[in-house]
């Protein structure tokens, strides 16, 4: 039972929510209560969930050396040696190769997503991670390929608003997590063993980039709901109602980072930040009522 524990731990089911952008397409295409079109999204998570655990697995055995030089990766079930090498190599293989198979079963399209999702996890863990800046962008790219995947899935145009925001918003939470990761390092005064790549940023850069980024991401969001793109397609412009709380989400997200030195999991925040949690419902429940109602 604890080997199993283990063994959940290691291929992190609450990262999972990340997945979530997949969905995106079919809600934003106004089929979100269509059983085909969400059945077909929910098979596309599926895939990149399996996919997405893989390359934890990889990446914990990659980076096996490195994660017991961290104060808190060092516990990690492989890391630690509760898990062999050898046992999550053969896990990690199988867990690609299912979500590759049900890639392929949604369409060659969704497969090229799929694989191409892939590779750039591989590219990452072997290379990109140790590049300045591009180890951000490829990271940040990988939200962008779940919000290309979903759209795929269920054959729908993905807009290209989505993808700016997206990519926006991807890069922002990214920024965050290695700004909070070099403030925790620095201010324990620890090794930068654990990620090499923080000995090319700092705090001020980062945080400079991040106020960019969180600028960008409200201007481009701004222009998206009062665009003519969506003035023809509802005949109003009802779709700002959502624009509050973009704005409160973003600014809670900055203030629980700076001013409560949280952010180094994204997914974390999201799953027990009680704000922003009301906060994203609050906004879905927006944008359903301007898109379904219309």
């Amino acid at each position: 039972m604890d080997r199993f524990k283990d063994f959940i731990k290691s291929i992190r089911p609450h990262q999972w929510i990340k997945n979530a952008f997949l969905f995106a397409g079919v809600f934003f295409a106004g089929d979100f209560l269509q059983i085909d079109p969400v059945m077909r999204a929910a098979a596309g998570f599926v895939a990149f969930c399996f996919l997405a655990s893989g390359i934890y697995l990889l990446n914990d055995i990659v980076d096996i050396e490195a994660d017991r030089a961290h104060p808190d990766k060092r516990n990690r079930p492989i890391a630690s040696g509760r898990i062999s090498k050898s046992f999550a190599g053969t896990a990690m293989a199988l867990f690609l190769l299912i979500g590759l198979t049900i890639s392929y079963l949604l369409g060659k399209n969704f497969l090229l997503c799929g694989a191409g999702y892939v590779l750039l996890q591989f590219a990452y863990t072997f290379f990109l991670k140790r590049q300045p800046i591009l180890d951000i962008l490829t990271v940040a790219s990988g939200f962008v390929i779940r919000a290309v995947a979903g759209g795929v899935a269920v054959d729908v145009p993905i807009s290209s608003w989505l993808l700016v925001c997206t990519s926006l918003l991807a890069l922002f939470l990214v920024t965050e997590k290695r700004r909070q990761e070099l403030a925790r390092i620095e201010t324990r005064d620890l090794s930068h063993e654990s990620r090499p790549i923080l000995e090319n940023y700092s705090v001020h850069f980062l945080d400079s980039l991040a106020t960019i980024e969180i600028s960008a991401t409200l201007v481009a969001y701004t222009f998206y709901v009062f665009s003519p793109e969506i003035h023809a397609r509802f005949g109003n412009q009802a779709l700002g109602l959502s624009l509050p709380f973009v704005f409160y989400g973003l600014l809670r997200y900055l203030w629980l980072v700076n001013q409560k030195g949280k952010g180094e999991s994204p997914t974390k925040i999201f799953l027990t930040d009680l704000p922003s949690i009301v906060n994203l419902i609050l906004w879905s429940i927006s944008v359903f009522l301007v898109i379904y109602l219309s």
